[in-house]
């Protein structure tokens, strides 16, 4: 189990490289993104590391997901951090790579 803070994750692309700066962005303002996990009805498994490094309350912590996609040499990729909603501090941004899956062939 991680116990410190985990360091955002470092784009190793021009498209990631424009997915993470946009993720950044719409953290300060709170636009193109949304709660996926966190808060009082939902807490996150995250909670006690993310107190221990960052501070704040249990329920102020929340999991964000940027609404942009990028499909990235055959992946759908996003981005995810962890914001607390009282501070505003946004931390531990990385990225979401979903595989399509494919169909089992005929024999």
């Amino acid at each position: 189990m991680n116990t410190g803070p985990i360091p955002d994750e470092i784009p190793s692309n021009l498209p990631e490289q424009i997915l993470i700066q946009d993720a950044k962005t719409a953290a300060t303002q709170m636009i193109n993104c949304k709660v996926i996990q966190g808060g009082p009805l939902l807490p996150l498994g995250d909670v006690p590391r993310l107190v221990a490094n960052y501070g704040g309350k249990s329920e102020d912590w929340v999991k964000i997901v940027s609404t942009q996609k990028a499909s990235i040499y055959g992946a759908i990729v996003q981005v995810h951090w962890f914001k607390n909603t009282a501070t505003g501090q946004s931390v531990e941004f990385k990225f979401k790579r979903t595989y399509p899956k494919t169909a089992p062939k005929n024999t």
